[in-house]
């Protein structure tokens, strides 16, 4: 797991953090991961969009 998906599970990191810290980390994240990072981001999005 890395440090975005740990953080984000311990709701640490916001969304827009999440998705600046995948950008500096993309180079050393396989595509795979990539995408499942993507995905937990856009369920945090959801998540967040549904608070009041």
């Amino acid at each position: 797991m890395c440090l975005i998906c740990v953080e984000l599970a311990k709701q640490k990191l916001t969304p827009a953090e999440g998705r600046r810290a995948l950008g500096e980390m993309r180079v050393a994240l396989d595509r795979e991961h990539i995408a499942e990072v993507e995905a937990k981001l856009a369920e945090a999005e959801r998540d967040d969009s549904s608070k009041p």
